[in-house]
């Protein structure tokens, strides 16, 4: 009896997370009270679409038809995406990544840090030129330094740089996302992305010290959760991500087959 009872209260946790919500792939009709319908955000090199926030699968489609050219749309955490899909197979396609996530009351502060730089707020045009250099570099798409620049005066968005302390270039990147400034997240999360690190300025550490710079600014805000995606094949950013305590989970970004992701829906070459 003892057993069955403990089981019992086991499935009820399970049921309870948070994440299950977050996930949108057990419960694909619920949406919670208070979140924003519809919410996609300007990241300057392509929108960011809150798929959970969505009800309806068209009108998700009707977005990624009005994608503007040399720019990557992406939609997160939608429910039954591959539904999705399925309405529009010559359009979409599951992006060849994977989803982390860092429950934030697990993280743990460095006992030491990296030194030969520094981590601060983007600032100015000037950051935001030499940030989509860094871009450029690593093969991703640029972003419209106005746009950054706009962003970064917004709750939604954080974007960091790490200085180098010699010279002051900024050698590397990270966006942070906060959900609930972005659509009152009931689950309380938060994201980062653009990663980079410029190639030929590499510190030891910079792109750990930027995650972390990230994970420490969200949980000073009380935040649950911070997620990212990132290549399958990607195993050196993998192994920080998990060296970090990030966990996968089983949320998909979804993309339109255009020029830019042509790679990544074709079976050809990637980095």
């Amino acid at each position: 009896m003892q057993y069955r009872g403990e089981r019992k209260q086991f499935r009820l946790e399970r049921f309870t997370t948070p994440s299950l919500y977050s996930w949108g792939e057990n419960i694909p009709e619920i949406k919670k009270e208070g979140m924003d319908a519809e919410v996609i955000i300007d990241c300057g090199w392509g929108h960011l679409i809150f798929g959970q926030t969505f009800d309806d699968h068209d009108k998700l489609i009707d977005l990624f038809l009005e994608e503007k050219t040399g720019r990557r749309d992406l939609a997160i955490y939608v429910r039954n995406h591959h539904v999705l899909l399925s309405k529009a197979p010559n359009l979409l396609f599951v992006d060849p990544s994977i989803t982390f996530r860092l429950w934030l009351h697990k993280y743990r502060m460095p006992k030491r840090r990296s030194g030969g730089f520094r981590i601060r707020f983007m600032q100015g045009h000037k950051d935001a030129e030499r940030v989509n250099e860094i871009y450029q570099k690593s093969g991703m798409v640029e972003a419209d330094p106005q746009i950054m620049i706009e962003n970064q005066f917004k709750q939604t968005f954080t974007y960091f740089v790490a200085v180098d302390q010699e010279d002051g270039e900024i050698i590397g990147t990270i966006t942070g996302i906060d959900h609930k400034a972005a659509f009152a997240d009931p689950d309380n999360g938060s994201s980062f992305w653009a990663l980079s690190v410029d190639r030929d300025r590499r510190a030891r550490g910079v792109g750990r010290a930027l995650v972390r710079a990230v994970a420490e600014y969200y949980l000073a805000k009380g935040r649950s959760y911070l997620d990212l995606s990132v290549l399958h094949n990607n195993k050196k950013a993998i192994a920080l991500y998990k060296a970090l305590g990030f966990e996968q989970i089983p949320v998909y970004v979804i993309k339109r087959k255009n020029n830019i992701n042509e790679v990544y829906y074709t079976g050809g070459p990637q980095p």
